[in-house]
């Protein structure tokens, strides 16, 4: 496996284009950055925990009207973590580690914990219907393991959105490969 990634990497984009905040060209558009977040599986989340260290879970997630939402249960260390300290990062990706086609989003925000079941209801459904689209006995048995009593929703406020849509720049560098998207 670690050969299979070596393979993938190539120095010379990283030396080029490896920080997109030097870079606007390969910032993502907000319909760019909006269908990552509808299609992307995962969410890194991170999190202080209560000696001060950074922390990052990976996450299911779901966006409700243009905000990104997951859950946690009340008492776990993440919650904790939320009330003492709400900022957090969370990233996401295409999840392609060939650097011509990577895009992803890191969005700097503070965690609001929503304790309300009605609101936790709605976010665990988004989750259900985003992960098993279609699939209603997968749908119901996703369900009941998240619609559980000490379920809070989570929402982050955005503070910064940082991202980065390698292709972009791909496309502009002459004997580069064909860019995506």
């Amino acid at each position: 496996m670690a050969d299979d990634l070596l393979d993938k990497i190539r120095p010379e984009v990283v030396d080029r284009w490896g920080d997109p905040a030097k870079h606007p060209e390969t910032t993502m558009t907000a319909a760019a950055i909006a269908e990552l977040l509808a299609t992307a599986g995962e969410l890194y989340l991170s999190h202080h925990t209560s000696d001060d260290f950074p922390m990052v879970t990976v996450h299911f997630f779901c966006v409700l009207d243009g905000v990104v939402w997951t859950t946690t249960v009340r008492g776990r260390a993440k919650e904790k973590a939320f009330r003492r300290d709400p900022r957090t990062c969370l990233c996401v990706s295409n999840g392609d580690l060939t650097m011509s086609k990577t895009a992803g989003v890191a969005i700097k925000a503070r965690a609001q914990l929503v304790e309300d079941r009605d609101a936790v209801r709605r976010v665990c459904q988004a989750q259900v219907e985003k992960y098993f689209p279609g699939d209603r006995k997968r749908q119901q048995t996703f369900m009941a393991a998240l619609d559980t009593p000490n379920r809070v929703a989570v929402r982050f406020e955005p503070i910064k959105v940082i991202s980065w849509d390698l292709r972009r720049s791909m496309r502009r560098q002459p004997g580069a490969p064909a860019a995506q998207g």
